[in-house]
């Protein structure tokens, strides 16, 4: 089904569950595979949570078959997934298996467990580590010299904010539970971040046992 949005434009809706096939045509890009594309992967409650109540996504999203499926096919998709480094420490992240994984710090202070690569671990990149502010524009340019084109950033929700305030995000890859948590945890998008108007627009919306997936256009 596709409705008609107040721009003009289309929105796709469907429902879930849906096979691996048609998760890689749900989420599809425009202009092909030789295009860059930025993404960014995230899980939110119905109260703006980032997190469930044990400071984790984990919390947030158990239980969620839709999530866990579209996380990872993002994943799949990407050449790149970009964190940062207080989201690596968090939640605990290693090497990804066949993913590079490239990490945002200032300080340059990483974790041995995401230092630690086997054999089938993707390449583990630090961007940054001087003590200075690492911008998205420096983050984009590391990656490109290295030939990735598709990106999915995967939080948190600071260096989410900082991609969003200078425009580099193509689109917002998000799963709304329905749920409170509450508390004082990380919003998706923080009380800091200035826009200047009101930014995105949904292209996809799927439900999936009672989650809503979006896909937002924010360029």
């Amino acid at each position: 089904m596709q409705d008609v949005r107040d721009d003009g434009a289309m929105t796709r809706t469907g429902t879930g569950p849906l096979s691996r096939s048609e998760l890689k045509e749900w989420y599809a890009v425009p202009g092909g595979s030789a295009d860059t594309w930025v993404r960014a992967s995230f899980i939110t409650s119905i109260d703006g949570r980032a997190t469930g109540p044990d400071g984790v996504s984990g919390g947030l999203n158990e239980g969620s078959a839709g999530d866990k499926a579209v996380f990872e096919h993002l994943r799949d998709w990407a050449d790149v997934v970009v964190v940062g480094a207080g989201t690596i420490r968090e939640e605990g992240y290693g090497p990804l298996p066949g993913k590079a994984l490239a990490i945002v710090s200032r300080s340059g202070n990483l974790p041995d467990k995401v230092r630690e690569t086997g054999p089938g671990d993707g390449e583990v990149v630090l961007i940054g580590g001087h003590g200075e502010e690492v911008t998205p524009q420096q983050v984009m340019a590391a990656l490109r010299q290295r030939g990735w084109r598709h990106v999915v950033l995967e939080g948190g929700p600071r260096l989410f904010s900082a991609w969003v305030e200078e425009g580099l995000l193509d689109e917002l890859c998000v799963t709304i539970r329905p749920v409170l948590v509450g508390g004082d945890g990380p919003l998706l998008l923080p009380t800091t971040t200035r826009l200047a108007a009101l930014t995105g627009a949904a292209s996809h919306v799927l439900v999936w046992d009672g989650d809503l997936l979006v896909r937002s256009r924010l360029s």
